[in-house]
């Protein structure tokens, strides 16, 4: 527990993920349809394939860490959008990125409860939590949880980015005013 005024690992990984929220609304928020899945070449990835995948790291990966289940599963999301329980989008080939398809209020409500998911898992993650050592893809070697978060972080900022490299892409200059 960290001292009155102090500042621990879970406020600083809390901020980080507000922040990117707050990047990937400013992305999404007012985005037309008719962007949601373009590709601006045959092996892009689409807007709507990058919110649905950062959604699913965001929720599988802070689940892992709390040792909850993900809000993919339990609330009923992957039968929502038609899809394996385990599927996150890793590993996905271009074929299958260019095929997703979701209905927008369906995508970004489920991407609404992801982050929701994950910002009260990561809130309460104790410091032994943090240490424990987790394997979040089989082929990798196991590191302790308080990586993973850097994970979420990450993947987040490089996928919002992403999201508003296209944007401004498809819709020109301005379009973040």
């Amino acid at each position: 527990m960290a001292q009155p005024g102090s500042v621990g690992f879970s406020d600083v990984a809390v901020a980080l993920l507000e922040a990117g929220q707050r990047s990937f609304k400013r992305a999404t928020d007012g985005l037309p349809d008719e962007f949601l899945y373009l590709q601006p070449a045959p092996e892009s990835n689409t807007i709507g394939w990058l919110v649905w995948h950062l959604s699913r790291w965001k929720d599988r990966t802070s689940a892992l860490m709390s040792e909850e289940q993900q809000a993919w599963q339990t609330e009923g999301w992957a039968e929502k959008f038609g899809m394996p329980a385990e599927g996150t989008g890793i590993g996905d080939t271009p074929v299958q990125a260019a095929v997703f398809r979701a209905e927008r209020g369906l995508l970004f409500a489920y991407a609404a409860a992801a982050h929701a998911a994950a910002m009260r898992r990561v809130a309460r993650l104790t410091p032994e939590q943090l240490q424990q050592p987790l394997r979040y893809l089989p082929q990798m070697d196991p590191q302790p949880a308080w990586r993973l978060l850097i994970s979420i972080a990450m993947d987040s900022i490089q996928h919002t980015g992403q999201i508003a490299y296209l944007r401004g892409l498809f819709a020109g200059y301005g379009w973040a005013r």
